[in-house]
């Protein structure tokens, strides 16, 4: 458990609860928001104070010996040796960026770790004879120093806050001191009392001004002056029995331990002159003069540019009474923030009042003496910062003359130099402004004399020739700014000099921004005039020089790079935006990049983008898309590798979106790239992959970002697609054989594994992949059908052909070679080889499992549409003529017949797999030759060949093409006609007779037509006698009378008009009929047949000499009513007296539909319809069975009623019969 505590109210906070294990170490941030500990099982833990909770952990090692943080970097040593530098994501924010830094700093346990005071470098020590402190490089890791320490061990470590000294306290009682500058070795500044022992912990105050260090086993706590650079330090102050300690962040509180329970907290205000609290800014070391002290809270302020809430801090302080003896630089700081602020009077009543109110203002080193007000003496003693702060005011209202007074009455000491300096840039600023309102001439300052390593005189020069420069540039002077630029001295070597802390709080800018602010000019009149490919080169000569100490600076850059390069994206110079991309990630690789460029990248990008031509619209759009996510190097890496991707650069493209979902997992950018070069690289699987985690980030992330939104709505989720694509699939599979054979495998598949097959093909993914925004319903359609489209196999059987169970165990290519078996092998290694790629066959011989009746009927109905919806059938001729297919044993079988008719597609083979007539088209139906010989061989239209349907013959066409086919098992004839007949047949009857007589049947009932059914010559059927045994019983062409002229047709009725004079029994005859029309039915093996009947009386039989003696005929003699004498023969010979027979006319259907004439009455129908009624006609003979039923008499001949004129009505009955 970790307690905190409220020191001015001296109440608990509410404890920060640990995971369980003992904290070994533990580091807070300068702020205190954030407290990192570490356990002794080698866990990181990040602790948010305001939020009273832990963060996360990160593993490192067994153990955690050090501690440190300084965000967003935390440091942490082992027991093992090695310092981990975690880099959180955003400050607070754990888990750390992946793959931290891992530095091996040795074999032995690391007792130290410590961020420099910028945070750019890290030193790290152990506490072994021996040992070294290492210095490292904060964000690449390199080892700078490696500095050996006397041999005694290292317990701790502390920097100066102006980074120059690194301190190490030892076990031996020593403090060392290191001097990063001059980088001489390790000195000792103080040295060990008796009875002291090791230093186990040292801490520099926020002012810097004094070192606390706690030794062990003495267990006291000692604080050392260190403002001495030279000397040995001195001891402040001293405390003893303390088992550990610490400092509050203010400096002002000193917590310790004792032997018991209690943690002691003391005010070092008390022990401690007040001046130790306070930054002593002088522009030289040591003891020169100071410019000012001042606090740390209001020091951090100020150095921020945090001006309004540092005035509040120096108000309250100048009440304070802790700070009596310095109020009167808190009054000066004030006045000068108070110029920067533009408080110009209260500036100057602050200096007023310094110098009317205070007689004397003791300083540690000096004693100054106040004196009245400006103009009543020369102020020879007044401290530097009150003469520069009402100089400053002055100049600020328009008093040039007063101000100069003011500085130049400073003649005092070694910082005369320094004011004479600040002095000469506060006048030359002033300069340029008078001159420009005047129009008069800026001057060009004069060449520096010598190689002067004086840094006044080096930073005055410099800021003069930027003032001269920038009014060249806004002149459009630009190589002339660019020449005085190049003059600039370098200022790099003195920014950590002293003087450097004053600069930033006089002027708001430092020695580094003179330097910056040089490359800013620079880069401005480059791009100014055109010359922007220069500042490629220009960056990569200074791109060094950026250290890390002024990463916003870099990031500016780097914000100036990724501006560049959005601008060279919309006018499409993909190879330029590729380079400023690059260069803005070697700029600023890890952290995050600036939103917002400084007012020169601005103005730099304002020059390219009037000199640039129309944007593209598109480009301009994303990339204001991608503008909504965080800035940084990932959404760096994101636009790079757009950029590569319209260069087709995928690989490129494809590395730098791994690197953007590297360093941000959830960059929805990041996905969508990597999808993109995924899909070009043609490694669909992948890409849908990487889209699913696209869509299903985009799902679970709950931004409100409009752009997020819009990518969320962009992209369809893969389960979408899927679900279209098996919406696609299912509608496929239902017209689809149930089984197929695989050609790449020769193995058989059902619907379910080729789904299977198909969703790890390839192709899916391809599919799914380019389905990304916009679901393209046809194109689904067309993937898919193109997919599963297959081919269908026409043969004749020929024995024992391959079955459904050969091939469920072993795939077609490796069966024996039995001829029947290497048919199917040729047929499958013809569809693999063919051009069009089909991957699907079937054959009737062992896709269909006969052993499951439900299978087989499935199979036996669908089978027609399956070959009308295959993409190809092939035909394999049997045996016999190559040349000609009339005479081929395939015209002659039953199933064959639909396997012509129906498919689409067709390719005729012979015997020895060669294209019949060598022809080479991917369809035969498109060869006119072909056609015509299948059209003439089975007597119908090429039209009817090509483009085949149900409705496309006639029911006795088609009944005529079946009765020319045969099949092995007979049955198999009505089945094979229940495609061609859109039959619902359900194939479970063995018998033949009852099959076919459920097909003819059902077309009865259907279709009501009983002329096409009824009309044969034959055997009875034992389904019922109208219909036949065999389906050859319709080789028999329809009798169909010639049409009657019509003025035949007027002639006869108006001779019918004086036979039947009577208009009421003509039409009520009429009448009759028409009803009767409407009536046929056949059902349950009945048919109800409306018919004109004629009684018919047997005379005479005879046998006919023609019949066999195993089938014999007899010829009959008979007299029908109303139509006359008749000879018919049967083989029925069973009639006898009582026998009722009558010749019956059932083609009342067909009658009415030949006297429709509009405009006709009844009387005119009924007399037309007597006239058609005297055609002849083939009728059917009938024998009454019983009460109400009747059996029709199978005949060897045609009952033909010649023409004959009807003269009554009363021998011609109407009626329906029963017939069974």
């Amino acid at each position: 458990m970790i307690q905190m505590w409220n020191i001015e109210d001296r109440g608990e906070r509410e404890p920060l609860t640990n995971v369980g294990v003992t904290v070994n170490a533990i580091a807070s941030s300068k702020d205190g928001t954030l407290i990192v500990t570490g356990d002794v099982d080698g866990k990181v833990v990040v602790w948010d104070t305001s939020l009273q909770r832990c963060e996360a952990a990160e593993q490192h090692g067994r153990m955690i010996t050090a501690l440190d943080v300084f965000p967003p970097y935390i440091a942490s040593g082992s027991n093992e040796g090695t310092v981990v530098l975690w880099k959180m994501r955003e400050p607070g924010l754990f888990p750390a960026v992946p793959n931290p830094l891992t530095l091996r700093h040795g074999s032995t346990s690391v007792s130290s770790v410590k961020f420099s005071p910028v945070g750019n470098h890290i030193a790290s020590t152990s506490a072994h004879w021996g040992c070294r402190v290492k210095i490292w490089h904060t964000r690449t890791g390199d080892e700078i120093i490696s500095i050996p320490i006397g041999g005694s061990p290292t317990h701790s470590l502390a920097w100066s806050n102006d980074g120059r000294r690194l301190f190490a306290g030892c076990s031996n009682g020593f403090i060392y001191c290191f001097d990063t500058v001059t980088r001489k070795p390790f000195s000792k500044v103080v040295e060990p009392r008796p009875g002291d022992d090791a230093i186990t912990s040292l801490r520099v105050s926020n002012s810097g001004q004094f070192l606390i260090s706690f030794s062990a086993p003495g267990r006291t706590v000692d604080i050392w002056d260190i403002r001495d650079t030279t000397l040995s330090y001195k001891s402040l102050h001293s405390y003893g029995r303390c088992v550990s300690a610490s400092t509050s962040p203010d400096d002002l509180y000193l917590a310790s331990s004792g032997d018991g329970t209690k943690i002691s907290i003391r005010s070092l205000c008390g022990v401690v002159e007040s001046s130790y609290f306070l930054h002593r800014l002088a522009p030289l070391p040591g003891h020169s003069e100071p410019f000012t002290y001042i606090s740390t809270a209001a020091h951090r302020a100020w150095k921020f540019g945090e001006l309004e809430r540092a005035e509040d801090i120096l108000s309250r302080e100048i009440e304070d009474e802790r700070y009596q003896g310095f109020n009167c630089y808190s009054r000066a700081n004030r006045a000068l923030i108070r110029t920067r602020r533009g408080n110009l009077n209260g500036a100057l009543d602050d200096a007023r009042e310094i110098m009317v109110s205070q007689p004397l203002l003791i300083s540690p080193t000096r004693i100054w003496s106040l004196v009245p007000p400006y103009g009543q003496t020369d102020g020879t003693q007044i401290p530097p910062i009150i003469h520069i702060a009402k100089a400053k005011a002055l100049i600020g209202k328009g008093e040039r003359r007063g101000a100069i007074d003011v500085l130049g009455s400073v003649h005092y000491g070694d910082a005369k130099g320094f004011v004479e300096c600040i002095k000469s840039i506060m006048l030359f600023e002033v300069d340029p402004h008078d001159k420009l309102n005047s129009g008069t001439e800026l001057d060009e300052p004069p060449a520096l004399a010598d190689a002067s390593s004086c840094p006044w005189v080096k930073t005055r020069m410099t800021r003069e020739l930027l003032l001269v420069a920038e009014h060249y540039i806004r002149r459009g002077e630009y190589n002339e700014g660019i020449r005085l630029l190049a003059e600039a001295p370098d200022l790099i070597p003195f920014l950590h000099v002293p003087e450097a802390m004053i600069f930033p709080l006089v002027f708001g800018w430092d020695i580094y921004d003179l330097q910056y602010m040089a490359q800013q000019l620079v880069f401005q009149a480059l791009f100014a005039s055109g010359r922007a490919r220069e500042v490629m080169d220009f960056l990569r000569v200074h791109e060094n020089r950026l250290d890390e100490e002024n990463e916003a600076r870099k990031a500016d850059l780097g914000w100036l790079g990724e501006k560049l390069g959005d601008e060279a994206m919309r006018h499409r110079n993909y190879d330029d935006a590729i380079t400023w991309y690059s260069m803005s990630l070697r700029l600023y690789p890890e952290s995050r990049v600036i939103d917002c460029g400084s007012e020169f990248a601005k103005k730099c990008l304002s020059a390219i983008e009037v000199a640039s031509d129309a944007p593209d619209g598109a480009i301009t759009k994303d990339l204001a898309l991608i503008a909504h996510y965080p800035p940084g190097s990932a959404r760096l890496h994101v636009k790079r590798s757009q950029a590569k991707a319209f260069k087709e650069l995928w690989h490129g493209a494809l590395e730098d979106a791994d690197q953007a979902i590297h360093k941000d997992k959830l960059c929805p950018w990041g996905y969508e790239r990597r999808y993109m070069a995924l899909h070009a690289l043609h490694r669909y699987r992948d890409a849908t992959e990487t889209l699913g985690n696209l869509v299903t980030n985009l799902e679970m992330e709950e931004s409100a970002d409009p752009s997020v939104r819009h990518l969320r709505m962009k992209y369809i989720a893969r389960a979408e697609t899927t679900k279209r694509i098996d919406t696609q699939i299912n509608a496929i599979r239902e017209i689809s054989p149930l089984v197929l054979i695989y050609v790449r495998t020769g193995n058989l598949c059902d619907a379910t594994e080729r789904i299977r097959i198909f969703k790890t093909d390839r192709i899916f993914y391809e599919l799914v992949s380019s389905m990304s925004t916009e679901l393209d319903i046809n194109r689904i359609k067309k993937v898919v059908e193109r997919y599963f489209r297959y081919v269908m196999f026409s043969h004749t059987w020929e024995g024992k052909e391959p079955t459904f169970q050969d091939l469920s165990e072993k795939p077609v290519y490796e069966l024996d070679p039995h001829p029947l078996k290497r048919k199917l092998r040729c047929f499958c290694e013809t569809v693999r080889d063919d051009p069009e790629g089909y991957l699907w066959a079937w054959s009737d011989t062992c896709c269909i499992d006969k052993t499951i009746d439900t299978v087989c009927q499935k199979s036996i109905r669908s089978m027609y549409n399956w070959y009308k919806e295959s993409a190809l059938t092939i035909v394999l001729l049997a045996d016999g003529s190559t040349t000609s297919l009339k005479n081929n044993r395939w015209m002659t079988r039953a199933w064959t017949l639909q396997e012509l008719l129906s498919p689409r597609f067709i390719r005729f083979y012979n015997r020895n797999w060669q294209l019949y007539l060598g022809d080479a088209r991917p369809n035969h139906k498109a060869s006119s030759h072909i056609m015509g010989e299948l059209a003439e061989a089975i007597d119908v239209a090429v039209d009817t060949l090509l483009d085949f349907s149900p409705a496309s013959l006639s029911i006795r066409a088609k009944l005529r093409l079946a009765s020319t086919r045969e099949a092995t098992e007979k049955v198999d004839i009505a089945y094979a006609l229940i495609g061609i007949f859109s039959s619902d047949l359900i194939p479970v009857h063995r018998d033949p007779e009852d099959a076919l007589g459920l097909l003819l049947q059902e077309i009865v009932h259907r279709e009501r037509d009983a002329k096409a059914v009824l009309d044969w010559i034959g055997k009875s059927s034992q389904f019922n006698s109208c219909l036949p045994a065999q389906i050859s019983a319709y080789k028999v062409s329809l009798h169909s009378p010639p049409p009657i002229p019509e003025n035949v047709m007027k002639a006869r009725i108006a001779e019918l008009r004086t036979v039947f004079p009577l208009e009421r029994d003509v039409i009520t005859f009429f009448e009759t009929l028409s009803a009767l029309g409407s009536i046929l039915d056949f059902t349950h093996r009945r048919l109800s047949l409306p018919c004109l009947t004629f009684s018919v009386s047997v005379d005479t039989a005879r046998p006919d000499e023609a019949s066999s003696a195993s089938g014999q005929s007899v010829v009959y003699q008979a007299h029908a009513e109303a139509l006359g004498q008749l000879e018919f023969k049967t083989s029925y010979t069973t009639f006898e007296t009582k026998d009722e027979v009558v010749l019956v006319y059932p083609w009342i259907r067909d009658l009415l539909a030949q006297i429709n004439l509009p405009g006709s009455d009844n009387y005119t129908l009924a007399l037309r319809l007597l006239v058609h009624l005297e055609q002849p006609f083939r009728a059917l003979l009938l024998v009454k069975q019983s009460v109400d039923t009747y059996k029709r008499v199978a005949t060897d001949n045609e009952i033909l009623i010649p023409h004959r004129k009807v003269r009554s009505l009363k021998d011609i009955g109407a009626k329906v019969l029963d017939i069974r």
